[in-house]
């Protein structure tokens, strides 16, 4: 069944992550204020806060089906984090072949195609994949999974895997698939919900383009995960980037940003939110 989530539970949860997070650190004025807006909110008789959503929990295909036609529009505050970081990194490789899996809409396939790579996106959702090709015709984009992506063996110098391997729950797969098909001396880089905002109840929240809510589901990795997957692998760690959330994306908190700001910026501003890490297959 749904979750039904209601507005005053929410904004009672982003109160209490501020609190928690300043408990050592922060001044006594501000703990005051966090304790007097979740007052204010419980005890309320408004009918505003009992307002909430049906919230039902989708498999990554059904899910993305019905995110793809909202996916692309602004205001993601995990992707506001996550991209910059992961173009910091495309931006130094030479190109060459590279592999964008799980593509999604494309972001990051059109990022390699205008760094000159040629490039193969592959999505397991179609309804992804028909935004992507719609997008950029110029792309070779292909139906796939990433526990058996459609490439030959050491086929590509790059491999892309960007906000997908939260929604699998074993990394092995995905990630042998991802040292197999890059050569060797080639590069795979993998983002992720960081498992702390995964830990505090974060997941692919989305609304569709009627307005009804959903999530994709999604399991916790910890860095200890990844780490035994690529060793599995024989991928060998070169960095790991973990991009904090800021003001900016902090103001990106729904209902939080609006009816409790100051709340939303303690509990959001410096927490890790995504995970990226660059990889080599050793030659």
């Amino acid at each position: 069944m749904p979750r039904h989530v209601r507005l005053g539970e929410f904004l009672v949860g982003v109160a209490g992550v501020a609190l928690m997070r300043r408990m050592f650190v922060g001044e006594d004025e501000d703990a005051v204020e966090r304790l007097e807006e979740i007052r204010a909110i419980v005890s309320s008789d408004d009918d505003l806060y009992s307002l909430g959503v049906d919230v039902p929990v989708f498999d990554a295909r059904s899910g993305y089906a019905r995110w793809s036609d909202t996916y692309d529009q602004p205001g993601n505050p995990l992707i506001s984090i996550e991209q910059p970081a992961v173009w910091s990194i495309l931006d130094a490789l030479p190109p060459g072949d590279a592999l964008d899996a799980a593509c999604g809409t494309g972001r990051h396939a059109k990022r390699l195609h205008e760094l000159g790579h040629r490039v193969v996106g592959i999505d397991g959702s179609p309804d992804m994949l028909g935004k992507a090709k719609a997008a950029l015709p110029q792309v070779d984009f292909r139906v796939g999974e990433l526990t058996s992506l459609p490439l030959e063996a050491d086929s590509v110098d790059l491999a892309v895997c960007a906000l997908a391997l939260e929604h699998v729950r074993d990394l092995d797969g995905p990630i042998l698939e991802l040292a197999r098909v890059v050569r060797p001396g080639g590069r795979v880089v993998v983002s992720d919900l960081h498992p702390v905002v995964s830990s505090l109840g974060g997941a692919a929240y989305f609304q569709d383009a009627g307005g009804a809510a959903g999530v994709v589901r999604g399991y916790r990795h910890l860095h200890g995960d990844y780490l035994r997957a690529f060793r599995a692998a024989g991928l060998e760690v070169d960095r790991c980037i973990e991009p904090v959330f800021g003001a900016t994306e902090a103001a990106m908190q729904g209902p939080a940003s609006a009816f409790v700001p100051r709340a939303a910026e303690a509990a959001y501003v410096d927490l890790p939110g995504a995970l990226v890490w660059e990889l080599v297959r050793p030659r």
